[in-house]
């Protein structure tokens, strides 16, 4: 029978298990909780950072942050795509009052103003 380590919370000096978040008896936050890497989460984080784009920057940097390499690449591509987004986003709206103003141009030209 395999038996749990034990370590002592560092506020209140219970023990508690190797594997714990917090302290059961004091709330002491022991170690971070892992982040989801579910495929279901990744959905949401990529849609996040293309469809609306400022807030995959949290996403980004709460991922990339992390130890392990699968969290890294899911910030990288989130970062990736948010980046993206952005720039597309620009483009679109120059292009969009490049027009506007050349069409408003053109207008007051054939009137003659």
């Amino acid at each position: 029978m395999a038996e749990l380590i034990k370590k002592h919370c560092p506020k209140c000096n219970t023990e508690v298990s190797e594997e714990a978040y917090f302290c059961a008896n004091c709330g002491t936050i022991l170690r971070a909780k892992p982040t989801d890497v579910s495929i279901t989460k990744q959905i949401l984080i990529y849609f996040v950072s293309l469809f609306l784009a400022p807030f995959g920057l949290g996403y980004a940097y709460t991922y990339l942050k992390q130890p392990d390499m699968k969290s890294k690449i899911i910030g990288a591509i989130s970062l990736g795509l948010t980046i993206l987004s952005l720039v597309f986003g620009y483009l679109a709206v120059k292009s969009f009052f490049e027009q506007s103003y050349n069409s408003l141009l053109d207008i007051t030209n054939t009137q003659g103003l």
